[in-house]
């Protein structure tokens, strides 16, 4: 560990804001764990200039994973990023026995801070919610950042999200998936004096470093891999100008990405609020199409449509990535 619990939320504030690049957890044929593919991940994100790094995440079909897998995951990402940047590992289960014996492992094997969304199904109260977390964080010292999204089946009011932080010292920081800026800010206006706040959808991301300069984590999403390549690492020159100042010439290229931004609304946010869960066959198709593995899909997700590959294939194209 490289700070106490105590000291979980200074060291968020000091190296968590910034990129926060996700993994699509590649699979083989066989459905097993592509764990080559895992490595490939996190080195394209990390020579592309992402900040940190989550692994084993909401788009990297953990639900669908066993526990042991899940460590395996874990300990890849670990030998992987050795050292580069921070790395979270996402320890989600809605059995809280379960959450533990993930924490616990991956603060013993040196993930530097945990990701953690409201428990699945179970969750129906604030009370409830913050009795699980409260379990969960006495028994380790490792940070927790929390994930705050709609598809789990229970939202975190700024409210609580303040009283969460308040009360549990190693709550560092949150993800606020809820797919709205205004949600995000009212938790940085609630709480943002005590952890990092930051929001996935990278349609706010310029926002963000502008009202919320001193918390702002893009947090845990794909675009640090599939809206940039080596050769046009633009996700990374952008954010950088912005934090620098210069507006106009980082929402220049902010803007050259457009295509790529109406094809994750067009055929993963619309999915994603309707169902509750993102299409990650289309995910995995758009990063096999930029030379990152992704392989299939373990039932019970969807197989690719005709349409999305199409709608996929064009707006890559106009964004010049093919």
């Amino acid at each position: 560990m490289k700070y106490k619990k105590h000291e979980a939320k200074a060291w968020a504030r000091k190296n968590l804001p910034g990129i926060n690049g996700g993994i699509i957890q590649p699979l083989n044929k066989d459905y097993s764990i592509d764990y080559e593919g895992t490595k490939a991940w996190i080195n394209r994100q990390i020579e592309m200039g992402v900040d940190s790094i989550t692994c084993d995440g909401a788009c990297g079909e953990w639900l669908t994973f066993t526990v042991e897998e899940r460590k395996k995951i874990h300990e890849v990402a670990v030998e992987a990023v050795a050292g580069r940047v921070p790395l979270l590992a996402n320890t989600s289960h809605p059995s809280l026995m379960a959450a533990v014996e993930l924490a616990k492992h991956a603060q013993d094997i040196g993930a530097d801070a945990l990701m953690h969304v409201t428990p699945y199904a179970n969750s129906s109260s604030n009370e409830g919610v913050l009795r699980y977390f409260e379990y969960l964080a006495e028994r380790v010292d490792i940070g927790i950042c929390l994930y705050n999204t709609k598809p789990s089946g229970y939202v975190l009011t700024p409210e609580f999200i303040k009283e969460l932080a308040e009360k549990i010292p190693n709550v560092c920081g949150i993800k606020q998936g809820m797919g709205s800026i205004d949600q995000t800010l009212k938790a940085y206006k609630a709480a943002g004096d005590l952890i990092v706040i930051g929001d996935p959808f990278e349609d706010y991301w310029p926002e963000q470093i502008r009202y919320m300069p001193d918390t702002a984590m893009q947090f845990c999403n794909f675009v640090g891999a599939l809206f940039q390549t080596p050769a046009k690492p633009r996700v990374s020159q952008y954010t950088k100008l912005l934090k620098e100042g210069k507006t106009d010439e980082g929402m220049k290229i902010w803007c050259e990405l457009s295509p790529l931004r109406v094809l994750f609304h067009e055929t993963q946010v619309a999915y994603l609020m309707g169902k509750g869960v993102f299409p990650l066959a289309g995910l995995k198709y758009w990063a096999e199409k930029l030379g990152l593995p992704g392989g299939p899909v373990r039932p019970p997700f969807e197989v690719l449509n005709d349409y999305m590959r199409k709608q996929i294939d064009t707006r890559l194209a106009e964004a010049g990535l093919i």
